[in-house]
C-alpha cells in the first residue's frame, strides 16, 4: 500500500472510531406477539365500543356520553368483523404471500376473497372499478373512484405498518401501494400516517414521539399534514396551560374542518379529514396523569368526537394496544373479551380463526420483512429476538405545492397589467365557498388531490341552462390570438354515495359535449377544433383536456357544452388558454383605429351597430 492509501485508511479508522455507535434495535418475538394481540383486541373493543353511534353526531360537541357501556366485551362471542378489521386480516394474508404486492397479485386478493357489491363508499368502488379491468392505483384514484377521499385506506392498512415494526418507511411504501387501491392524495396519507405510527409503536412508550414519527412521512403540502399539525398545536397549547378539555379542541376542529372555515370542504362524515383529526385527539387526549396512553380513555375520546365513530377509536385503541400489548390492557377487558373472531363479509376464507393465530400469522409476516430488510433474527422459543435494521429513516415524501399564479395568457395579461374576469352558465362569486368561487379557475391551482380544494359547480339548485348549453368563459381586457385552450374538469356529484355511476346516473358535474367559442365584442365564433388529448369521459373524474383549434382573435374565450346528470351542472377546477398578445406596437395601431373608427361614427361615416368578426 502506498503512502496515500495508508494516509487514507488512517482517516477512515479515525472516522470510524470517533462516529457514535448506531443503537441496537431489538424486539423479543413474544413480546411483539402480545403486542400484536393487544393490537386486534384494541382494535376490535374500539369499533365495538362506536358501533351505536357511527355517523349520528357530526356536530361541534360531539357523541353526547361521557363514559362507554364496556359490557359488550363479556357478552359478545365470536367478534365479528367488518371493513375495520377484516381488511387487516386480509392484507396479512396478502403479505404472506406477496411481501411485496404488485398491481395483479393485490387485484387477485380483492377479486377471490371481495365479492360485488360488498362494504361501502371508496371499497365498493374500487370493487366495482376492479370488475371493469383497473387495480391499483387506478381503483382509488382522484380520476376513477369518486370517493377518493374518503376514510377506507387508513382505517384498512394499520395491520401492515404493524407488520413492519420499527419500519416506517417500509410501512408508508406498503399501505401507500395498499392504500392506493381505494384512496389518493390527502386521504391516502392518512393512511400512511397511521401505518407508520403502528410500526413505530411497538418501539415506543410516549404516544407524542408516535404521533411525531407518524407525521415524517406525510407531506408537508398535503390537507392531512395541516389537520394532524393543527390537533398537535392545540394540544401543546392546552398542555402549556395545564389544563387538558379535549372537547375544545373537539369544537376547534369542527370550526375549521366542517363549519364556515372549512371553505364548504366538509364532505360528511365518511371522510378522511375530520376523522383524521379526531383521531389524532383522542390518541393526544387519551394519556393519563403519568403522561402514558390510556386504552379506555382514549377510546372514549374517539367514540364521543363524532362523526366515524367507530372507525376512530378501533384506530386508536389499536395503537394503544399495539404499545401496550395484550398484558397491558385493562384487566376487566382482558378477562371478559372472547379470543374467537368471525371473518365476516369475506369470501374463501375459513369462517372462523382467533386473535392469536392472526397475530401469529402475523408475526411471521413480520419476521420475512425484518429480514428482508436487513435485520436478523436470533435465539429459539421465549429467548428469540428480533434485531431490526439499525435506522429508521424516512425519505422526505413528494410534494404538491400550489403554484404561484395562472399559466398562459391569463398570467401574460396579468403580468402586462390588464384584467382577465370569468363568466359562467351559472354564476356564484363566493370566496368563502369552493364550489361558489368562479374566481378560482383562473387561480392556477390544476390538481386538488393535496389540498381538497373543491372545484367550482354550477350546480346551485335549479341549475338553468343558458341557450346552448353551459359554459365556463374568460373575458379579456384586450385582444389575443387564442390557438388552445386547456378544460381542467372537476367531479361528479352522486345519486347515492353506494350506488355505482354506471349503473345510477350521477346528479352532475361533467359535460356531455363540449366546444370552443372565442368572442369579438360580444360576438361568438366556433372554433375549429384540430386536437383533442382524451375525449370526454362520464365516468372519468378530473380530466385535462386540451383542445388545439386554427388560430382566432377576440377578447373572450370559452368552453360550452350540454351538462350531464339528473340535475344538469357542471364542474371546473381551472381554465387556461394559450395563445399570444399583439406586440406593443399593434395594440397602438388597434387603439388608434378604433378611435378612428368612433370618431367616424360619430359624425354618421359608420352605420350605428356595425361589427368585426374575429
Amino acid at each position: 500500500m502506498n503512502g496515500m492509501g495508508r494516509t487514507v485508511l488512517a482517516v477512515i479508522l479515525t472516522a470510524a472510531l470517533a462516529a457514535p455507535a448506531l443503537a441496537q434495535r431489538t424486539l423479543g418475538a413474544d413480546d411483539y406477539l402480545d403486542r400484536l394481540r393487544g393490537m386486534w383486541l384494541g382494535e376490535i373493543l374500539g369499533n365495538y365500543a362506536g358501533r351505536p353511534y357511527e355517523g349520528l353526531y357530526e356536530t361541534r360537541g360531539g357523541v353526547p356520553v361521557d363514559t362507554l357501556d364496556w359490557s359488550f366485551a363479556s357478552t359478545t362471542n365470536p367478534w365479528m368483523g367488518d371493513d375495520d378489521t377484516v381488511f387487516e386480516y386480509l392484507y396479512i394474508d396478502t403479505l404472506a404471500r406477496y411481501p411485496v404486492p404488485c398491481r395483479s397479485q393485490t387485484r387477485y386478493m380483492w377479486t377471490a376473497h371481495i365479492p360485488v357489491p360488498s362494504f361501502y363508499i371508496a371499497n365498493r368502488q374500487a370493487r366495482w372499478l376492479m370488475s371493469y379491468g383497473m387495480t391499483y392505483p387506478e381503483s382509488g384514484s382522484i380520476r376513477n373512484n369518486m370517493c377518493w377521499y374518503s376514510i377506507d385506506s387508513q382505517i384498512t392498512t394499520e395491520s401492515v405498518g404493524a407488520s413492519v415494526p420499527g419500519m416506517r418507511e417500509s410501512a408508508a411504501d406498503l399501505a401507500g401501494r395498499l392504500g392506493s387501491v381505494t384512496n389518493d392524495g390527502y386521504a391516502l396519507h392518512a393512511a400512511q400516517f397511521y401505518a407508520a405510527m403502528y410500526a413505530a409503536a411497538p418501539l415506543e412508550t410516549d404516544i407524542e414521539t408516535v404521533v411525531a414519527k407518524g407525521l415524517e412521512v406525510v407531506p408537508t403540502t398535503s390537507r392531512t399534514h395541516a389537520i394532524i399539525q393543527d390537533v398537535r398545536d392545540w394540544y401543546a397549547a392546552d398542555k402549556a396551560d395545564g389544563v387538558l378539555d379535549w372537547r375544545a379542541t373537539q369544537a376547534k376542529i369542527y370550526d375549521r374542518y366542517v363549519g364556515p372555515a372549512a371553505n364548504g370542504r366538509y364532505r360528511g362524515w365518511v371522510e378522511s379529514s375530520v376523522n383524521t383529526a379526531i383521531t389524532t385527539m383522542a390518541l393526544l387526549y387519551g394519556q393519563d396523569e403519568s403522561g402514558r396512553a390510556d386504552f379506555k380513555r382514549t377510546v372514549e375520546i374517539a367514540v364521543e368526537g363524532g362523526f366515524d365513530s367507530d372507525c376512530n377509536p378501533a384506530t386508536a385503541g389499536g395503537l394503544v394496544g399495539l404499545m401496550r400489548g395484550w398484558s397491558g390492557l385493562p384487566a376487566d377487558l382482558r378477562a371478559a373479551a372472547t379470543d374467537n373472531y368471525h371473518i365476516n363479509t369475506l369470501v374463501n376464507y375459513p369462517a372462523d380463526t382467533t386473535i392469536t393465530q392472526i397475530a401469529l400469522a402475523q408475526r411471521a409476516v413480520a419476521e420475512h420483512q425484518i429480514v428482508a430488510a436487513g435485520g436478523t433474527i436470533e435465539g429459539e422459543g421465549a429467548a428469540r429476538i428480533y434485531n431490526l435494521p439499525p435506522v429508521d429513516a424516512v425519505t422526505p415524501p413528494p410534494e404538491k405545492p400550489d403554484p404561484p399564479g395562472p399559466r398562459g395568457l391569463v398570467a401574460a395579461v396579468w403580468a402586462a397589467g390588464g384584467t382577465v374576469t370569468v363568466s359562467a352558465g351559472v354564476e356564484k362569486h363566493d370566496p368563502t365557498v369552493d364550489r361558489d368561487n368562479l374566481e378560482q379557475i383562473i387561480d392556477g391551482i390544476t390538481d386538488v388531490s393535496y389540498s381538497g380544494r373543491l372545484p367550482y359547480s354550477t350546480d346551485n339548485g335549479t341549475n338553468p341552462q343558458p341557450p346552448g348549453g353551459d359554459f365556463y368563459q374568460l373575458n379579456f381586457d384586450r385582444r389575443a390570438t387564442f390557438t388552445s385552450l386547456v378544460f381542467y374538469e372537476g367531479d361528479i356529484r352522486w345519486n347515492g354515495v353506494n350506488n355505482n355511476p354506471r349503473e345510477v346516473e350521477p346528479r352532475g358535474g361533467y359535460f356531455e359535449s363540449i366546444m370552443v367559442e372565442v368572442g369579438s365584442g360580444g360576438v361568438f365564433t366556433l372554433a375549429r377544433v384540430t386536437y383533442a388529448s382524451e375525449p370526454l369521459d362520464p365516468y372519468a373524474y378530473f380530466q385535462r383536456i386540451e383542445l388545439r383549434f386554427d388560430p382566432i382573435a377576440g377578447d373572450a374565450i370559452r368552453i360550452r357544452g350540454r351538462a350531464g346528470g339528473t340535475d344538469e351542472f357542471t364542474t371546473c377546477v381551472e381554465l387556461e388558454t394559450y395563445g399570444h398578445l399583439p406586440e406593443p406596437a399593434t395594440l397602438a395601431l388597434l387603439a388608434t383605429g378604433a378611435a378612428l373608427l368612433a370618431a367616424r361614427r360619430r359624425a354618421g361615416g359608420a352605420p350605428a351597430g356595425s361589427h368585426s368578426r374575429a
